[in-house]
């Protein structure tokens, strides 16, 4: 019979000591200082991500519509007021009254019978029963429905009579007013002989 083999007997484990540690082999030993010089270089990244960051923030914030120092800034479009575009509106929307021609006025064309003459007598001389020497000037008055038109002229010719002698003559009518002579002279056969005039024609010059 096999006689049994001797089981080796349990060695004590080595005790680990800190000179053992400094001493041990460099690829076996535990590298402690990359991992904080990793540490160093992470916590400067973002430490400048931070500074970079904060820059970027403030630079947006002043990159705006505010004017800068020594340079000028285009202001944008100015908007209207609301009073101005209140009164644009409302006078946009207010249609003006149509505006109507005046009425052409209907003028009139004078006949004989729209003129009434006086004779007023400025001076007389009479020579006892052989007659008078009369200084004298027509009165004309316009008795005619129609207003003439002033922008024609027409020609009244008139007679007087009740003077020594015929006496014939004339005077313009434009409008309203009448162009006669200032003084006209006459002669009667009697001191009470009268003057009279009366409208023979009528003519547009």
């Amino acid at each position: 019979m096999t006689e049994p083999q001797a089981q080796p007997e349990p060695q004590p484990a080595p005790q680990t000591h800190p000179e053992a540690t400094d001493t041990a082999d460099p690829q076996t030993a535990p590298r402690k200082k990359p991992q904080v010089r990793w540490i160093i270089a992470g916590v400067a990244v973002l430490v400048l991500l931070l500074c970079f960051g904060g820059c970027g923030a403030l630079l947006a914030t002043t990159s705006g519509d505010e004017p800068v120092a020594g340079k000028t800034v285009a202001s944008a479009a100015p908007q209207a007021h609301p009073a101005t575009s209140a009164a644009t509106t409302t006078a946009a929307a207010t249609t003006a009254p149509a505006t109507t021609a005046p009425p052409v006025p209907a003028y009139g064309t004078p006949t004989k019978s729209d003129f009434m003459l006086k004779v007023k007598i400025l001076k007389k001389k009479c020579f006892g029963s052989a007659g008078c020497n009369i200084t004298y000037r027509i009165d004309v008055t316009y008795t005619g429905d129609v207003d003439l038109d002033p922008s024609k002229t027409y020609e009244v010719t008139y007679q007087v009579k009740g003077a020594e002698d015929p006496i014939i003559n004339t005077f313009e009518v434009s409008g309203d007013s009448a162009s006669v002579q200032q003084e006209e002279t006459a002669g009667t056969k009697r001191s009470g002989d009268k003057l009279t005039a009366v409208v023979t024609d009528v003519s547009e010059l």
